[in-house]
């Protein structure tokens, strides 16, 4: 067999044997996993309720996480009208528009549905998502100021899993933080706030 000929089937054989590994590695890297629910806004008197007396406080992608009967989806809009935290009475809604709310969500998640799962795999971050204290600043203004002072936050130190707990827990109860804003803020609260801070 010619010298050329040997290398070229020799270089084909390593290819393959590159590809075979890489692609089910890369497969596993790149594998999307929704990292939390995706709920759409319903149509009809259900969105005036919700753009009414909800969202200005939380969004509404943690509804996926529950699978509740009437009662106690009754019971999570009674909190939501009397929690008191900071500037926040609670949430503001008629009988009337209640029921409308209660409809919805226990036809969208009742019992018979299958709850979205608590679960968060942190993403890698990639060079662009990293964050300037101005990008920062204005979007924990944002995501908490509509329920307690920013100082509460940007007085407070922890390490990167406390600040992802917090900032998740805050999602869970109701935060409006997009999923794709959590683990930059966690760098930047990290590397600004950390126990260690950088500057």
């Amino acid at each position: 067999m010619r010298p050329q000929l040997v290398r070229a089937v020799f270089c084909l054989a390593i290819a393959a044997v590159i590809s075979t590994v890489a692609v089910p590695t890369a497969a596993q890297i790149n594998n999307a996993r929704v990292a939390r629910p995706e709920v759409t806004l319903p149509t009809g008197p259900a969105r005036e309720v919700i753009l009414r007396s909800c969202t200005s406080c939380h969004g509404i992608d943690e509804y996926g996480y529950y699978a509740l009967d009437r009662s106690g989806w009754d019971d999570i809009v009674e909190r939501m009208k009397t929690a008191k935290s900071g500037l926040v009475e609670g949430a503001v809604i008629s009988d009337s528009d209640k029921a409308v709310l209660l409809d919805w969500l226990v036809g969208s998640f009742g019992p018979e549905t299958t709850p979205f799962p608590r679960e968060y795999v942190p993403r890698v971050l990639s060079e662009a998502d990293f964050l300037v204290d101005e990008t920062a600043e204005a979007k924990l203004a944002r995501t908490c100021e509509g329920c307690h002072n920013i100082d509460q936050v940007l007085d407070n130190r922890a390490n990167e899993e406390q600040w992802r707990a917090t900032l998740l827990d805050m999602v869970g109860r109701g935060a409006a933080l997009p999923i794709s804003d959590i683990e930059p803020l966690v760098e930047w609260l990290t590397r600004t706030r950390g126990l260690n801070p950088t500057n």
